[in-house]
């Protein structure tokens, strides 16, 4: 498999094509499957279930979102188990994820093999948070660290736990994710270490290691998502 190319396909099928032991880092934001804790709710498209009723843009849909628990954490020890067999010894695994599905996906990161670490916080700020009444409003998400053996001690980088970062509208993905946060987290590995997304969306961690002087490959399985993200990354 080449890198520095972003394959229309299947995560599972590209990550199967991945050599082993030639990635020093997956950065990820797969499909959560969440939004609702009954059936029909969880049935909804993503636009549906992520997307206030207040918002104009429309974003396209995406696939692989309306999982139970039980089949998402079974998907996510697929995926995991292959990229656990193409990570390096001592690669990385950060992997978003929201706090309803949270607990299963750390499940799943240590039944494919890698050693949870810790969990870093996406705080949106305040004027990027949902409210909610009578309660705590749902300003954040999560970053599941993971490493395939011990923690490489050769590369030097502290960074913080928690992430502030208001995303600026209008995106271009439902559920995209901040660019200065991924510029910090691609910090991880030194220049020209290989990363990995196999849940590319837009493209914003992928364009993230470009910048930083890595080499990346990735996959988007959605046409319109695809061709939007590989304009931006060339």
């Amino acid at each position: 498999m080449k890198l520095d190319r972003l394959y229309q396909s299947n995560a599972l099928d590209m990550l199967r094509g991945l050599p082993d032991q030639s990635v020093d880092l997956f950065f990820t934001d797969p499909p959560y499957s969440s939004g609702g804790l009954h059936a029909s709710t969880r049935a909804q498209t993503p636009g549906q279930k992520y997307i206030g009723a207040d918002v104009k843009t429309v974003y396209p849909e995406f696939s692989h979102d309306n999982k139970d628990q039980r089949s998402w954490t079974y998907w996510c020890m697929s995926w995991l188990s292959e990229a656990f067999r193409a990570a390096k010894d001592g690669g990385h695994l950060v992997c978003f994820i929201d706090w309803r599905q949270l607990p299963s996906l750390t499940d799943a990161v240590q039944g494919a093999g890698f050693i949870w670490r810790s969990v870093a916080v996406w705080d949106k700020t305040a004027g990027g948070a949902r409210p909610r009444l009578g309660g705590f409003s749902q300003q954040a998400e999560f970053m599941v660290w993971a490493t395939k053996g011990a923690v490489r001690t050769d590369h030097k980088v502290h960074l913080p736990g928690v992430f502030a970062e208001r995303l600026s509208r209008p995106k271009s993905h439902m559920t995209q994710k901040p660019a200065g946060l991924a510029r910090e987290v691609v910090r991880l590995v030194p220049a020209g270490s290989v990363v990995c997304d196999p849940f590319a969306g837009s493209g914003t961690f992928l364009a993230a290691a470009k910048e930083h002087g890595h080499r990346w490959v990735g996959c988007e399985i959605e046409a319109a998502y695809h061709a939007s993200a590989s304009v931006r990354l060339r």
